[in-house]
């Protein structure tokens, strides 16, 4: 990457205090009721709460605190995780299947609930505990500068090998997996800069492919799903049909990819 950016250490802090105050606020809305909206905005947030712990120096991430308190939040992610692919599997069955899966529906819907009563109280926890004061750890503006800088290399570095990969061969599902991941690894840790006006276009461009890329990964979700039924020729229309809806996927990817060309990592 040509150069290197700028971030503010004053402002840096300022932005973890926002997006850990955003974190507990969208806990609190999952706890209360943790539906499809809020289940994805406590994925987010913990997200972002994760990008911008990863900056600090090596000395401040290897705190007990800090390293039990994301291990926590790393658990809710998972857990969620793991109810949001029952509720993919459930709404796109039940919008075009649903008289041909009526008791896998009700099968998935009773994995959720179990799968919800665990996760909601590990986000209780969560929420009694106190998040880990950074604000008063010293540490140099280079140390900041140089961790930053290394996460956004190494990030576009992972994006440009995998894109190589995915883009020869649609069905490098990990491969596929792991470039939506990054990219969205990218756009928080680009959010962390003092001035966002000059990135303003990347983080558009991020938003949009990292979009296209998950709906590819809802279709494997579902397509994996029924392929490791039992009785997985039962349900071998409904495997066609998804794998071809997932191939238009991802030729939109493609086209955008080659739209975008090298934009996305000019900075």
């Amino acid at each position: 990457m040509k150069g290197s950016l700028r971030i503010n250490r004053k402002i840096f802090l300022k932005k973890l205090e926002k997006i850990s105050d955003n974190f507990y606020q969208e806990l609190d809305r999952y706890i209360v009721n943790p539906n499809d909206e809020n289940i994805h905005d406590i994925r987010v947030a913990i997200r972002r709460l994760e990008s911008v712990y990863s900056v600090f120096p090596k000395k401040i991430r290897k705190q007990e605190n800090i390293k039990y308190y994301l291990k926590q939040i790393k658990i809710l992610f998972k857990n969620n995780a793991t109810i949001r692919d029952y509720d993919i599997i459930c709404a796109n069955i039940e919008a075009k299947y649903l008289s041909e899966t009526v008791e896998i529906v009700s099968l998935l819907k009773s994995l959720r609930s179990r799968q919800l009563k665990n996760t909601k109280q590990l986000a209780l926890e969560i929420s009694d505990l106190h998040i880990p004061k950074i604000s008063n750890f010293y540490f140099k503006k280079s140390e900041l500068k140089k961790r930053y800088n290394k996460i956004i290399n190494e990030t576009i570095l992972n994006i440009q090998k995998n894109i190589i990969i995915v883009l020869g061969d649609e069905k490098k599902i990990n491969e596929l997996h792991m470039l939506r991941k990054n990219f969205k690894k990218l756009r928080y840790s680009l959010e962390l800069l003092s001035d966002r006006k000059t990135i303003g276009d990347m983080l558009k461009n991020l938003k949009n492919v990292q979009d296209i890329l998950g709906e590819i990964h809802d279709s494997d979700i579902i397509i994996d799903y029924f392929k490791n039924m039992k009785q997985k020729s039962k349900y071998s229309e409904i495997v066609d049909a998804e794998i071809l809806e997932r191939n238009k996927k991802y030729k939109e990817f493609v086209f955008r990819m080659k739209k975008l060309g090298n934009i996305t990592f000019e900075l």
